[in-house]
């Protein structure tokens, strides 16, 4: 491993990017070996924050001293193995690369900093995926760019890309994910994959089938926009009923806090009421409070 930094920047750029003696190891025992002979972080002029060319990755001047700096390096370091060793196949598969380190950098960070950094990382890229498809609603994986492709470094391949691996990981669980993902990688190091390679990948490494989970989350656009009403009645049981507003129906598990006890409600049908058993009237109602769908929602209580 090796680091290059301007000659003023001695001090603060070999602390700096002193992370990658970190990072580098992590993602070697989650993914596999690293591809290359070697790894240098070079401070550099570059259009981007970073660009991760195989085995020379440049990070822009002032990275050096920017308080960003491990999450930069996190996912400049994570494009080693998606994106230069395993690359996909058109651009229109670009998630695979931006998705890929975007999740694979939220992974590293979980691992460092605990899971409740993980959920603040994904309910502030949540936002950013719902403020974007207002001007931009297509699917992650878009052939409407006609040659622009620097159009598709957007929300969708980055962020919603990255919430796709993360809604996969909780479907599959832990073991099963990450072993998917490890298979991706042995499999196309060194070659192209697009989307359905990886759908294929996690079929096998699961045993589910993922058609359905693949074909809305990443080959439709838009994400389900949820209008939830309760209601507590005598008999002890608090109502729920659950409404997707968008157009096109998605199916997902949605997770309800009610009175300190994690419920699980499977949503697929444009309106769905399911009731829960309470010992007390309901001191608190939290949607999805361990972040787990990339979704919005609405919660009132009804009269």
């Amino acid at each position: 491993m090796y680091t290059y930094v301007f000659p003023e920047d001695k001090i603060a750029g070999f602390k700096s990017y002193g992370y990658a003696l970190e990072i580098l190891p992590f993602y070697i025992d989650k993914i596999g070996p690293f591809a290359y002979k070697k790894l240098a972080n070079v401070q550099s002029k570059t259009k981007f924050g970073g660009m991760e060319n195989a085995s020379a990755i440049f990070y822009f001047e002032n990275s050096v001293t920017t308080k960003d700096i491990e999450e930069l390096m996190a996912h400049e370091i994570a494009h080693q193995w998606f994106g230069d060793a395993a690359s996909e196949t058109d651009f229109s598969n670009v998630w695979l690369s931006e998705g890929f380190a975007t999740y694979m950098t939220n992974a590293y960070l979980e691992s460092k900093y605990g899971p409740d950094s993980l959920k603040k990382r994904l309910a502030f890229d949540r936002t950013n995926v719902v403020n974007f498809e207002q001007s931009r609603f297509t699917p992650i994986v878009d052939y409407s760019a006609k040659g622009d492709y620097l159009s598709l470094l957007n929300y969708n391949s980055y962020q919603k890309g990255s919430w796709v691996l993360h809604m996969l990981r909780r479907k599959l669980g832990e073991e099963n994910f990450w072993k998917g993902m490890r298979n991706y990688y042995t499999e196309f190091n060194g070659g192209n994959a697009n989307t359905d390679s990886l759908r294929k990948v996690m079929e096998r490494a699961s045993g589910q089938d993922l058609n359905q989970f693949f074909f809305q989350w990443v080959y439709s656009a838009g994400h389900p926009q949820l209008n939830i009403t309760w209601k507590y009645g005598a008999n002890g049981v608090v109502t729920l009923n659950i409404v997707q507003k968008q157009l096109t129906l998605f199916d997902f598990p949605l997770e309800v806090l009610i009175n300190d006890k994690m419920y699980s409600v499977n949503v697929k049908e444009k309106n769905t009421k399911v009731d829960f058993p309470v010992s007390e009237r309901p001191f608190g109602i939290k949607i999805d409070p361990e972040v787990n769908l990339l979704a919005t929602f609405k919660l009132t209580e009804s009269e």
